[in-house]
C-alpha cells in the first residue's frame, strides 16, 4: 500500500514519499536559519573546492594540460572554461577593490608640496605643462586621491586668466577639460571592463583562426580565448596585489609571463612546437592590442569626450 504523505506544495501531485516524483520538490523543505543558509552558500561556492584547487594548480604548473583536458573530454576534472573566466574576472575586480588599486588612473602631482608651480603653454607642440609637477598614466597601481593635485589645477586656472594671448588661454581652458575627462575615463574603464571583455572574446578567438588552424572548430578557439583571458586576469591580479605593497611594477611586465603561458598552452593545445607557438603568440598579441583593444579604448574615450569643448578649442585662434 502506498504511503501517501499529502500533496506536493509545488505542483499539487499526491506524494508517495519525501520527494515529489513529478517535480522533485522536497516535502520537508522549510525556511532554514540564517546561519545554516550561510554555511550552505559557503560550501557551494568555496574557493577551496577540490575541482577549483585542481584547476588552479594545473593552470599554474601545466597550462596546456587544462586545455587538452577540455578537448579530450576529461574536463569534468576541472572548472569549465566559462566558469574559470568568470571566477578570474571576479577575483581580479575583488583584488582591485580590497587593495584600493586601480585598473587605470591619470595623475598629475606636485613634485615638492608647498613649492610654487606654474603652467606654461608651448605653441610649437601645442602642449600644456606645469613646471614643478609631473603627470603620468598609472596601470594596476595604488589609487591616488586626488588624481589631479589641486595646486596643478590652480596653476592652470591662473594661467587661463593671465594668458598673454587667446591661444594660450584657450589651450589652458581645454587642459582643465582634459583633466576632467581623464578622471571619467578611468572610472568608465573600471566599470565597463568585464562587459567589454565579454564582447571582445569572439574577436580574440577569430584572431586565432588564421594562426592556429582553420580546420578546427570555432568553439575550440573560444575555449582557448576564455583560458587566455583568465590567465591575463590572474596575472594582472598578482601584479596589482604586489603593487599595493609599494612595488611600483609596470603593467607592461605582464607581457612576458602572458606570452610564456600562451606559448606553453598553445604548443600543447594546437600541437605545435614551442617556437611555432611563440611567434604566433607574438603576432596574435600585436593583432589583439592594435586592432581590437586600441580601437575599443578610443571608443570608450569618445564616450567621455566633451565634444563642444573640443570644437571650441579647435576653432580658437
Amino acid at each position: 500500500m502506498t504511503d501517501v504523505m499529502g500533496v506536493c506544495a509545488a505542483c499539487d501531485t499526491p506524494l508517495a514519499g519525501r520527494y515529489c516524483h513529478v517535480c522533485g520538490q522536497d516535502a520537508r523543505a522549510r525556511p532554514a536559519p540564517l546561519r545554516q543558509m550561510a554555511v550552505e552558500v559557503a560550501a557551494s561556492y568555496s574557493p577551496l573546492d577540490g575541482k577549483l584547487a585542481r584547476t588552479i594548480a594545473v593552470l599554474v604548473l601545466r597550462p596546456g594540460r587544462l586545455l587538452e583536458a577540455y578537448r579530450s573530454g576529461a574536463g569534468s576534472l576541472y572548472v569549465t572554461p566559462l566558469k574559470l573566466f568568470v571566477a578570474a574576472t571576479a577575483l581580479f575586480l575583488s583584488v582591485l577593490n580590497f587593495s584600493d588599486t586601480t585598473f587605470f588612473q591619470y595623475v598629475w602631482k606636485v613634485d615638492e608640496p608647498g613649492r610654487a608651480v606654474h603652467a606654461v603653454y608651448d605653441p610649437e607642440t601645442m602642449e600644456v605643462s606645469v613646471v614643478g609637477a609631473t603627470d603620468e598614466d598609472r596601470w594596476l597601481q595604488p589609487r591616488i586621491e586626488p588624481a589631479i593635485d589641486p595646486e596643478v589645477t590652480a596653476a592652470i586656472e591662473a594661467a587661463t586668466r593671465n594668458g598673454a594671448d587667446e591661444a594660450t588661454r584657450a589651450n589652458m581652458r581645454y587642459e582643465l577639460v582634459l583633466n576632467d575627462e581623464q578622471e571619467k575615463l578611468a572610472a568608465r574603464l573600471s566599470a565597463w571592463l568585464p562587459n567589454v571583455l565579454w564582447l571582445l572574446m569572439p574577436l580574440y578567438a577569430l584572431g586565432l583562426i588564421p594562426l592556429f588552424g582553420r580546420k578546427r572548430l570555432f568553439l575550440e578557439h573560444v575555449i582557448f580565448a576564455m583560458w587566455a583571458h583568465a590567465v591575463a586576469f590572474l596575472l594582472a591580479m598578482a601584479i596589482s596585489a604586489i603593487n599595493s605593497r609599494g612595488a611600483n611594477l609596470s603593467a607592461a611586465l605582464l607581457t612576458l609571463p602572458y606570452l610564456a603561458y600562451f606559448t606553453l598552452a598553445a604548443a600543447r593545445y594546437y600541437e605545435l612546437s614551442h617556437l611555432q607557438a611563440l611567434w604566433r603568440g607574438v603576432v596574435h598579441l600585436i593583432f589583439y592590442v592594435f586592432l581590437v583593444l586600441f580601437p575599443t579604448a578610443l571608443v570608450i574615450l569618445a564616450t567621455v569626450t566633451d565634444w563642444n569643448a573640443f570644437l571650441m578649442w579647435f576653432r580658437a585662434p
